[in-house]
């Protein structure tokens, strides 16, 4: 960005046009005081990306951000019925804040551009959307409907992988706010009020984008690991399906997460599941794990643990926690808890 800075200014001058003042500066990448641990290429607080539009669908063009002017950059398509739905409090933002310098721009993205006219004169789009309404340039060579140079520079670069989508950018050039559209309300109002503390925003904003990333790698170790003890259990290779266990369990994201382990101690544990060599002893543990981390509240991982017991010999412990159980539930699943109670005594 600064060689770039320096060449226009070069270029300026090598041309006789009239160039920044010396002592000019550029603006920096990331809002002045704005300090946080970079998680995704794009971040509250950062300085927003250039629009890349190739056509303006309705409204003036925006050719830039100016400064002291607010601007919303909503990201739909024609086939997202949650981005149609959002389109009418779209434009009753634009309509309250018209005349306070904000401008609200809905950039198509993941579609065909070719879809946008129709959507706009056969589909209500024109009536529905109250504010400017442009297609981003798309990337030649690739598929129109899965990326595209708005959508790799903003949606891509910020970690953000559904729509709708929005982006709140500031007086100054600065990405203040990003989320669902139906959530910023607080948000503009601050921002076009001059009380937004985007520090303390961009801080927050991190902070979810490092747990939605730990999040993600745990999910995707889970998957890992889950995947070929459900094929196992799919194919009815309990044997199989139980040594699979036994390492998953190995795992923190596996150990930590009660609803994997419930789900591979009822395999084992489910009394009209026909299980080879059923490990009780590995589903007790499972099972006694999963209810530790749901603090005994949850009566599924209850009535699992109860099996694990009554598979495992331990009779007594089956009806108390059966018991326990059915205190949790009512209607067809306390009808149901009371059949199991009543198998287990029998």
């Amino acid at each position: 960005m600064k060689f770039r800075a320096a060449a226009c200014v070069a270029l300026a001058l090598m041309a006789g046009a009239p160039a920044m003042a010396q002592n000019a500066q550029p603006k920096p990448a990331t809002a002045p005081g704005v300090e946080v641990e970079r998680i995704n290429k794009l971040m509250v607080g950062d300085r927003a990306p250039e629009l890349a539009i190739a056509e303006w669908v309705k409204g003036d063009e925006v050719t830039g951000f100016e400064d002291g002017k607010v601007y919303v950059v909503e990201f739909w398509a024609t086939w997202c019925g949650p981005c149609i739905r959002g389109m009418p409090h779209l434009s009753e933002l634009q309509e309250e804040y018209k005349e306070k310098g904000v401008t609200v721009v809905g950039v198509n993205i993941w579609d065909e551009p070719g879809n946008v006219a129709p959507f706009m004169t056969d589909k209500g789009g024109d009536e529905k959307m109250g504010y400017t309404v442009a297609v981003e340039k798309k990337i030649e060579g690739e598929d129109p409907r899965r990326t595209g140079e708005m959508a790799a520079n903003w949606m891509r670069a910020a970690g953000r992988n559904g729509i709708p989508s929005a982006f709140i950018v500031d007086q100054k050039g600065y990405i203040a706010w990003m989320g669902h559209p139906m959530q910023m309300d607080e948000a503009l109002k601050g921002v076009v009020a001059g009380s937004w503390d985007i520090r303390q925003a961009a801080k927050d904003h991190a902070e979810a984008a490092q747990a939605a990333a730990e999040q993600a790698a745990q999910a995707e170790v889970i998957s890992k690991l889950m995947d070929p003890v459900a094929e196992a259990l799919q194919k009815k290779d309990y044997t199989a399906a139980t040594k699979l266990m036994a390492t998953a369990i190995d795992s923190e994201a596996i150990w930590e997460n009660s609803q994997a382990l419930n789900y591979m101690a009822w395999a084992i544990s489910d009394p009209d599941a026909k299980v080879e060599n059923r490990d009780a002893t590995l589903a007790v543990k499972m099972a006694e794990r999963a209810s530790e981390l749901t603090k005994g509240k949850d009566a599924a991982i209850l009535d699992t643990l109860a099996w694990a017991y009554y598979h495992a010999g331990d009779k007594a412990k089956a009806i108390e926690t059966e018991t326990k159980a059915l205190g949790m539930v009512s209607g067809e699943e306390k009808e149901q808890y009371e059949a199991a109670l009543k198998r287990m005594s029998e």
